[in-house]
């Protein structure tokens, strides 16, 4: 096989983006730039994946990460990105980072009954689905003229360093690959892509590269808003409920709840400043194990409504507050129960006090299951 170096300058070559295309969607193995290193792109079929490992020298279980050419591709294979995942691809895509999803049981099902058992068996396998969507046009544009799904692993065989330029592929593989892209901007980074992983466990940077573990957090990390009147009663409640949820959910301590990429705090639309849970409030959060010792009031600001993803308000005066306030908010503003107001239990006993935590509690659940 004689291996082709093919320059293509922009996305307007489109007689070259369309030939090569087509060679991916016939299983061609063509190794092409992105703004970290080279990739083997090759169609996630079996025979053609087949030949990529024997072509890098790497055991046939390892996973490869899908490539995609827009963001509206991912669609086809992952219909319903969760909030977090939406935030990581709002941030970091197009770009250097590999995101890790966890599509929910029935958009497997539906993924399943798309895709050729062979490609779904091997993207998927277990569950989960690595894709990349690369910031560099012309590359871009070959992984959506091919019409078909594209892996493409590192341009390089195992243990050997990744090729960062024509040159370097066309020694690796030289006579091995169909064709060799050369493009303007490639390779900008010289490093890996950071993989992130998100899912049941919360945001995971399961490798750092281009971007730092910091900058994953900053770009992934879903902030939730509680609201009520005087912030010492149910929205520090809820704030710790949902916290106490959390943890749970990633199986870790309330503490690291921050980590796996959850910001929650709570405000009141009427509150004094720097005032304790009220003493019923302090007794159940005892009891249910989500402490509020160190809990003070803070007034609600036009700042915290604007860096909230999600805002939850005890009832439809607290929301309409919220979205008087910052109208453009509106989207993003739900009644923690949306069939009725959970009632303030201020100055009554701790029976009316443990009923509402209740009530919270249960709302929470099904909000968060619905949401997140």
């Amino acid at each position: 096989m004689k291996t082709e170096v093919l320059t293509i300058q922009s996305t307007a070559d489109r007689e070259a983006i369309r030939r090569i295309g087509r060679l991916l969607r016939d299983g061609a193995i063509v190794a092409v730039p992105t703004e970290t290193v080279y990739g083997l792109a090759a169609k996630a079929e079996k025979e053609v994946v087949a030949r990529l490992d024997r072509l890098k020298g790497r055991p046939a279980d390892k996973r490869y990460t899908l490539h995609i050419g827009s963001a509206e591709a991912l669609n086809r294979y992952v219909p319903r990105p969760s909030l977090q995942a939406r935030k990581l691809m709002r941030h970091l895509w197009p770009g250097p980072a590999t995101l890790v999803f966890e599509p929910d049981k029935s958009s497997l099902e539906e993924i399943q009954n798309m895709l050729p058992t062979q490609t779904y068996e091997m993207l998927y396998r277990d569950g989960t689905l690595g894709v990349r969507y690369p910031d560099h046009p012309v590359t871009c544009a070959l992984l959506t003229e091919a019409l078909a799904p594209i892996v493409a692993p590192s341009a390089n065989p195992s243990r050997q360093r990744p090729a960062v330029s024509a040159a370097e592929v066309a020694r690796y593989f030289d006579g091995q690959v169909v064709a060799v892209i050369d493009s303007p901007g490639s390779c900008r980074y010289q490093e890996a892509s950071t993989v992130v992983r998100t899912g049941c466990r919360g945001l995971e940077a399961l490798r750092e590269g281009v971007f730092s573990r910091e900058d994953i957090l900053k770009a992934g990390t879903v902030h939730i808003l509680f609201i009520c009147t005087g912030n010492t009663c149910r929205s520090p409640m809820a704030e710790a409920l949902c916290r106490k949820y959390l943890a749970d959910k990633f199986n870790c301590g309330l503490d690291a709840v921050r980590e796996r990429g959850y910001s929650i705090e709570s405000a009141g639309i009427a509150a004094f400043e720097a005032m304790p849970a009220s003493r019923h409030a302090l007794e159940i959060s005892r009891e249910k194990k989500t402490p509020l010792e160190s809990h003070r009031s803070r007034g609600l600001t036009d700042e915290m409504i604007v860096r909230a993803d999600l805002i939850f308000a005890m009832t439809p005066s607290h929301l309409q507050t919220v979205i008087a306030a910052v109208p453009e908010a509106k989207d993003k503003c739900f009644l923690l129960d949306p069939s009725s107001a959970i009632p303030d239990p201020v100055g009554q006993d701790i029976e009316i006090y443990r009923a509402c935590a209740e009530h919270i509690e249960r709302c929470l659940s099904e909000r968060m299951n619905e949401l997140l």
